[in-house]
């Protein structure tokens, strides 16, 4: 009898688990597909023109794509305390909504000091976005099936560098039209549907599992019981109410695992996002015209997209991650020495592929394992923000790691992170 019992609560649980990926993974995948695409758009935007027409020098642009990252890690561990007191729903709607309100207004922009305090905002907006995702995640899902969904999230930024490269090449061919650059319609072209996806949040979104209407009464015991059977949390995998006090940051900062998934993650995000920002400019220092280097950002991106699923199954199926990261900082590794080494500009663009595909390969295992190993919702939330926080760090480190007077060896400036990572994992 307990046998057929518990073959009932296996069914069950995987109803319950393929209604989450229905619902709720789709809308994450679509919000951090275009938080990825609004972010780094300023690397096509550059090779678009933005830096002429602004008449910026190469520091301006550098200290403008750095103010992203400015803003974005002084503002993580404070918005994700908001989201503890307030509607998800609420919340999340509200702060795509304004990441693509600046966006649009990217657009017209006319000098430095509108383009560094547009990026300081859009770094503000987007700011508890990603922990905050991450954090959801960890409420109704076991950390046995976390990496792999946070695998499926991640090859978001992939597609996202997918689709802007053709989108860039297509909005060049809109300059001049009603007086706007190419690079000013596409800030416009991605700004607009994110308002529109900010809306349609509001009503998409749930707050609260318990009172979804997509799973029936037992189906939610059942969420409750394997959520509490695969933490100590107390509140049973649930969105908690309770306040973020002093002890609490001083049980998050005591916590030794905190400055760990820190140290790894600012390693493999001083990587990627350099190459997600820079990767145009980098093809069109390979010897390639502005153009096709546009559309050239796209292949790699796949093969990014590839290994983040493939390193995600691997890491659910087997539980097993630290080699996972030590395989994929060494595909790394051997990328940038290819970059390093090679002249050819097709064996250059090859070896972008190795360096994509093993950043592919480490970045659902970093950020989904920091998300499953703090028992405790208030605990966990402020220490994903704390290692995002940290960890995006890197992105204003790697806005001034590829000046174009390097091209196309750009790697020498960036070839020793990777090869540091692997001795802490």
């Amino acid at each position: 009898m307990v046998v057929v019992q518990d073959e009932k609560s296996l069914i069950q649980e995987k109803k319950i688990v393929r209604a989450l990926d229905l619902r709720m993974m789709p809308l994450f995948c679509v919000f951090y597909f275009a938080d990825f695409l609004d972010r780094a758009n300023i690397g096509n935007a550059t090779l678009a023109g933005i830096q002429n027409d602004l008449h910026l020098s190469s520091s301006q642009l550098s200290f403008a794509i750095s103010a992203f990252y400015i803003t974005y890690i002084m503002f993580e561990i404070p918005s994700n305390c908001i989201l503890k007191r307030t509607r998800a729903s609420i919340y999340l709607s509200s702060i795509m909504l304004a990441w693509g309100l600046v966006t649009i207004v990217l657009a017209f922009v006319t000098n430095f000091v509108g383009l560094f305090i547009c990026r300081l905002l859009l770094g503000v907006a987007q700011s508890g976005y990603v922990p905050a995702i991450l954090y959801q995640m960890s409420l109704v899902y076991k950390p046995t099936e976390n990496t792999m969904r946070v695998a499926v999230l991640l090859t978001m930024a992939s597609l996202s560098g997918i689709v802007s490269g053709p989108l860039a090449y297509a909005s060049s061919f809109l300059e001049g039209q009603n007086g706007l650059h190419g690079w000013q319609y596409l800030f416009i072209l991605e700004g607009v549907p994110t308002v529109v996806l900010s809306v349609l949040s509001f009503f998409l979104l749930f707050d609260d599992i318990s009172r979804v209407k997509w799973l029936t009464n037992d189906q939610k015991e059942i969420q409750r019981s394997r959520m509490a059977q695969s933490s100590s949390d107390s509140n049973d995998g649930e969105h908690s109410n309770s306040s973020v006090t002093f002890q609490t940051f001083i049980q998050t900062f005591a916590d030794w695992k905190v400055y760990m998934f820190s140290l790894v993650y600012f390693c493999q995000a001083v990587c990627m996002t350099s190459i997600s920002i820079f990767l145009p400019t980098i093809i069109a220092g390979f010897g390639y015209p502005v153009l096709t280097s546009q559309l050239l950002t796209a292949p790699p991106c796949i093969a990014s997209s590839a290994f983040v699923l493939l390193s995600g199954y691997i890491t659910d199926r087997y539980d097993r991650r630290t080699p996972i990261l030590i395989f994929g900082f060494f595909i790394m590794i051997m990328g940038y020495v290819l970059l390093l080494i090679l002249h050819d500009s097709w064996a250059l663009y090859g070896g972008l592929f190795v360096l994509t595909s093993g950043m592919g390969m480490v970045a659902a295992p970093t950020v989904g394992w920091s998300s499953v190993n703090f028992p405790d919702a208030t605990i966990r939330v402020l220490a994903v923000a704390t290692v995002v926080m940290i960890g995006n760090s890197g992105g204003v480190v790697a806005s001034f790691l590829y000046p174009i007077s390097n091209a196309p060896h750009h790697c020498k400036e960036l070839f020793f992170f990777p090869k540091r990572i692997i001795h802490f994992t």
